[in-house]
């Protein structure tokens, strides 16, 4: 009798909070019900759990979008526990949330990385948003690109030098490829030189591999949806002790170009992204945790998508010995017999086969395949 009057005060304290939860998922669900889709968890209608859901989850969603193509329908519904996915099959059906002023709101994933990347543009939502994208708008433009070539080509000749160490053997390129891109962002974003092809055991170039597979973790594995189940397992020491070591590296980086800037030590012409959002710390009233947010954020944007472009793009080429061919008769028709000389802005403008190949590549391998956004408001679809 005791245990019972406990239970029905415990229901009743949570009753206020439970209440509108109970409302919202019944309203979805009513609307829901008006759009052709899976009404379960998606796992459970075809794919085992005994499939890693890393695997599982994005494959089940592959087959339920293909059927519903299919069947001529525009628009796939997935229910995963009590949330509901709406996901938009073709251009018109994607419309209305894409020319929204309103719907910029992400998608609750996106909150995994709040802790690393903080509420930067790629996070954060309204006023903010809108106020960075501006900021960031009237900072960065693509001849920019043209500093940093330099750069890449430094760089690049590095990766070259790690790919003729495995001449002869089966190697996995994605890991190469990742440490090559790593470098030149960091460079280009921070203008620190990080070296992390030659020095792969850097505490900074660790903590970020290591984040990426936390976060992509808790994403994909059930028993990480929850506090408890990410502190149980060491999820969350793990996570914290990296974020930490990427906050430090990025925030000493940023004293470091403060003394440099104030003394006029850095060439105009070799100015970081860094250097651009220092030099509008007054005029935008940018806090130190401000400027961080933004430099991680472009540092986990650019090289892991970067990363994903040129895998997808050599395997593609591998696969397809024809255009291979002709990208390597282009290199040649450039460069001509000096292959060691190194690529130049007007080079690249040259290359249209390789970079229809790349473009290519990219709408079959997007590196990124889906994008969420949570509505704040009821739209017409």
């Amino acid at each position: 009798m005791f245990l019972l009057l406990i239970a029905i005060f415990l229901f009743l304290l949570a009753l206020p909070t439970l209440l509108p939860i109970w409302r919202s998922y019944r309203y979805r669900k009513s609307l829901s019900a008006l759009i052709p889709g899976d009404e379960g968890l998606p796992l459970a209608s075809s794919s085992s759990w005994v499939e890693h859901p890393k695997i599982a989850m994005p494959r089940r969603a592959l087959e339920l979008g293909k059927e519903s193509v299919n069947r001529g329908e525009s628009i796939l519904k997935m229910w995963i526990m009590h949330d509901s996915l709406f996901i938009p099959l073709n251009g018109k059906a994607l419309q209305s949330a894409l020319e929204s002023n309103e719907e910029i709101t992400k998608g609750a994933d996106y909150d995994i990385l709040v802790p690393w990347l903080g509420v930067g543009l790629l996070i954060s939502t309204g006023d903010k948003w809108r106020a960075r994208r501006k900021m960031l708008t009237l900072s960065f433009h693509f001849s920019m690109l043209d500093r940093y070539v330099e750069t890449m080509n430094r760089h690049a000749k590095v990766l070259i030098d790690v790919l003729e160490s495995h001449d002869g053997l089966e190697t996995v390129l994605f890991p190469l490829l990742k440490l090559c891109t790593l470098d030149i962002i960091c460079e280009a974003t921070m203008g620190k030189e990080l070296g992390a092809q030659l020095n792969t055991d850097q505490p900074y170039v660790s903590a970020i591999a290591k984040l990426m597979n936390l976060d992509t973790n808790r994403q994909m594995l059930p028993h990480l949806w929850n506090t408890f189940g990410r502190w149980v397992t060491g999820w969350q020491k793990e996570h914290d002790a990296c974020v930490r070591i990427a906050h430090d590296f990025t925030e000493r980086v940023i004293r470091e170009r403060i003394v440099l800037l104030s003394r006029g030590e850095v060439e105009s012409n070799k100015r970081a992204f860094l250097d651009l959002l220092i030099s509008q710390r007054e005029s935008e009233n940018l806090s130190m945790e401000d400027i961080r947010e933004e430099v991680d954020t472009f540092m986990f944007e650019g090289h892991d998508t970067t990363t994903s472009g040129l895998s997808w793009t050599l395997w593609c080429l591998a696969t397809h010995q024809e255009a291979q061919l002709r990208v390597f008769l282009e290199l040649k028709e450039i460069f001509g017999d000096d292959s060691t000389r190194e690529c130049t802005r007007e080079d690249l403008a040259r290359m249209n086969y390789l970079e229809r190949c790349i473009k290519e590549a990219l709408r079959l391998f997007p590196p990124v395949p889906f994008a969420l956004r949570q509505l704040q408001n009821d739209i017409q679809i």
